[in-house]
């Protein structure tokens, strides 16, 4: 009953968040684009307070170049096509220079050389020309060296800020895609990576190596949401993103999958090793004191609720994570914060209640 009361709780609260934001998006006349309806979600469920602060200093009507200039900024998925295009067009302006820079600079290399060999045929065709002739096609030969010159530091300057635009290119290229696989507010990997990390755990259907995958649940998170804030919540995550990296090896991996949820995959693990890994971070998080806003001398702890599965009791990744949920959904019903591993015992008792779905 408890473990079912938490569940229609979260129903009701992203029922909530989900009218609020088609509400919100009609009384402000945004497009009813599948991007703009991300970020609306984004910045009402609270997920992101950053991008939530950004939203709400757009005021009451905020234009659509607005609101894409915020999703560019916290590289929302549902932007990636016009930050790709951003970074395209900036990408063309910064070659479309250096190509201009490189013709121009050509053409009056080509002069200049044109100028020495008329000078030089001169001399070859003449050799006892006058010395007022050869001091003028001096002069005029000085001249041009001294514009050549200040040509090519000109052109260098042009090719050092070009090369300097096209650096700063592939920062953004590379930006866009740590974000695409990363939880703004903890650093860790998102749910794109987990996916590509648990599809990667099999080959052809079978584990390619002894490796359990731990589904997490921080329990009083979202109380703690709801009575304090989303800022609250975003303290306390940063909190857990560094205990939960440190309690794993470096093969290992950790990530965020939802707003209070975290996925970890252990290797070289037994199921017993598995367990163990899954209470001492456990205990690391119990550890945690999160201060409360306007109460300077009161703090909070959280605990965790912990599924495991081993990848070879699953036949491929969507099978492990159903495992794993089906653990963690077991220790959640319980009505306190524990670790259980899958069995088959437990897939058997929830089977008809429970309907799965992929990572």
């Amino acid at each position: 009953m408890a473990e079912k009361s938490r569940n229609d709780g979260n129903h009701s609260q992203n029922a909530a968040v989900l009218l609020k934001v088609a509400q919100t998006m009609a009384k402000t006349d945004v497009a009813a684009f599948p991007r703009n309806y991300e970020l609306f979600y984004e910045a009402l469920s609270g997920n992101n307070p950053r991008l939530t602060r950004d939203f709400v200093a757009l005021g009451a009507h905020p234009a659509q170049n607005q609101l894409e200039q915020i999703g560019v900024k916290h590289h929302l998925p549902g932007f990636a096509a016009i930050e790709a295009e951003t970074i395209r067009a900036e990408t063309a302006r910064a070659i479309s220079t250096i190509s201009h820079s490189l013709k121009d600079s050509i053409a009056k290399k080509d002069a200049f050389a044109a100028m020495l060999r008329t000078f030089i045929g001169r001399l070859e065709k003449d050799p006892v020309a006058g010395m007022s002739d050869f001091a003028d096609d001096a002069a005029r030969l000085r001249d041009a060296v001294a514009v050549f010159e200040r040509e090519e530091r000109t052109f260098a300057a042009a090719m050092n800020e070009a090369v300097t635009q096209l650096g700063g290119i592939d920062s953004d290229i590379e930006a866009m895609r740590k974000a695409s696989t990363r939880d703004p507010v903890t650093g860790l990997p998102n749910r794109i990576a987990f996916s590509a990390r648990l599809g990667a755990l099999y080959e052809d259907d079978k584990a390619i190596g002894p490796a359990a995958l731990a589904l997490v649940t921080v329990e009083g998170l979202r109380d703690m949401g709801a009575r304090h804030g989303a800022a609250t919540v975003e303290k306390a995550l940063k909190k857990l993103a560094p205990e939960f990296r440190k309690s794993v090896k470096k093969n290992d991996f950790v990530a965020r999958i939802g707003a209070d949820e975290f996925a970890f995959v252990f290797h070289d693990v037994s199921a017993e090793n598995a367990e163990a890994i899954a209470q001492r971070i456990s205990a690391s998080v119990e550890g945690v004191q999160v201060s409360l806003p306007n109460r300077a001398f009161t703090t909070q702890t959280l605990s965790l609720s912990t599924g495991i599965a081993m990848a070879f009791t699953a036949s491929g990744g969507t099978d492990l994570f159903t495992q794993a949920e089906l653990a963690l959904r077991a220790v959640r019903g319980s009505g306190k914060p524990g670790t259980l591993v899958f069995s088959a015992a437990i897939g058997g008792r929830t089977k008809k209640t429970y309907s799965p779905h992929a990572a």
